[in-house]
């Protein structure tokens, strides 16, 4: 059985205005006094660092006035109303898993411990997958690839991703590593001389490569 693994934000949903937008309002609607004031594009960029996991220490008292009003909060709950799927990616996870694909979603998690699985949830996508894992930096994301490679040792893997650099790290000659283009990050001109490399520009053509690797399986057989 072909096992996929789908980043979630970027690659299956398109979350960059949903993230603009719920930062705006959480602010406007939590600390309306800094609207029209010069702090406004401190407090906005204070929190998208910190969505981001990217805060500095110049932006912590900033935070902990967030946390208090209450902004963090309402930002996690707004966020989920703006984030769109991409065109085809449910029918194209649907279609991969009616065939007896394995398909896992495997993404990076937030900020906010469990972000990333209320998100799945409140966009109904949680149930879409077998299985949903996170990880929260490139050491843990090794882990838990290397706990899957474990438990299907045989089989062959199809990662898709929008951010090429995770596949770096990634030396498993049974993966194909599928690079979903972004405008948003950059390529990785090595990977582009690895076979088991393929940049798609439409999550769609996930099914052609299902087809073809189907076509090889059953060469193989015969």
């Amino acid at each position: 059985m072909v096992t996929y693994l789908f980043d979630f934000d970027g690659t299956l949903v398109d979350s960059t205005e949903a993230v603009e937008k719920a930062l705006r309002i959480a602010i406007e609607k939590t600390v309306p006094a800094v609207i029209e004031s010069d702090l406004y594009d401190d407090y906005y960029k204070a929190l998208f660092l910190f969505i981001k996991g990217k805060l500095t220490y110049q932006y912590l008292g900033v935070i902990h006035e967030l946390v208090a009003q209450g902004t963090i909060h309402e930002y996690y709950k707004l966020m989920p109303r703006y984030i769109k799927d991409f065109p085809h990616a449910r029918r194209v996870i649907r279609q991969l898993r009616a065939r007896g694909r394995r398909v896992i979603s495997f993404s990076g998690e937030h900020t906010y411990p469990g972000g990333k699985v209320i998100f799945m949830k409140k966009t109904n996508w949680y149930d879409e997958f077998d299985e949903v894992i996170t990880f929260r930096g490139t050491k843990d994301m090794l882990k838990k690839f290397q706990t899957l490679r474990e438990f299907y040792p045989d089989e062959p893997f199809v990662w898709v991703d929008d951010s090429p650099s995770r596949f770096t790290y990634i030396l498993d000659e049974n993966t194909l590593l599928v690079q979903k283009a972004s405008p948003y990050k950059s390529d990785v001109a090595l990977l582009f001389e690895r076979q088991n490399f393929l940049k798609i520009r439409s999550i769609r053509e996930v099914l052609e490569i299902d087809d073809g690797l189907s076509a090889f399986a059953e060469g193989d057989k015969a």
